[in-house]
């Protein structure tokens, strides 16, 4: 592991971890192969993003592995579209993924809970009081003196050809 981590350094390759958006996208493009053309529309990746945004909201889901959490949210919609043929694409990926069906049922169970919790009135509005910033009166006035403190760059002009 040591003698690979050099040699990366050496070539300038950057390992990055894969996210669960990277999952989802793969996932996605999967399944997308397996639809039949005129099922394709059925599943959509913006609505899949979207919950996936939701969930990172919440920080139990920065414990979860990328993959279960991209499987996850997938498997979900797929049960709510009631896209049967699907469930057999879902079992593989799983299977190649080599997530555990407990691990798997597990964070669908949270992750349709998180959803559901999103879509309630009680996430519609959030509350005011929270939103606000509440220092005390010597961090304002520090705060208040180092406005004055920034330089004000001047405007670069233009160059008209």
């Amino acid at each position: 592991m040591r003698m690979e981590k050099i040699v990366l350094e050496k070539v300038c390759w950057k390992v990055k971890a894969t996210t669960a958006f990277q999952f989802l996208q793969l996932y996605y493009s999967l399944i997308q192969e397996n639809l039949p053309i005129e099922r394709r529309n059925s599943l959509n990746f913006e609505r899949l993003e979207a919950q996936l945004k939701a969930c990172h909201c919440r920080i139990i889901f920065s414990k979860a592995k990328p993959s279960v959490l991209a499987l996850s949210i997938i498997a979900l919609e797929i049960q709510a579209q009631k896209c049967v043929e699907l469930t057999e694409g879902i079992e593989c990926l799983q299977t190649h993924s080599k997530i555990n069906g407990r691990d798997l049922t597990f964070w669908q169970e949270l992750v349709s809970k998180c959803l559901t919790e999103y879509s309630s009135n009680k996430c519609s509005k959030p509350n005011v009081q929270k939103l606000k910033w509440i220092v005390s009166g010597r961090t304002a006035r520090q705060l208040k003196h180092s406005y004055y403190r920034i330089t004000h760059l001047p405007t670069i002009p233009e160059m008209v050809p």
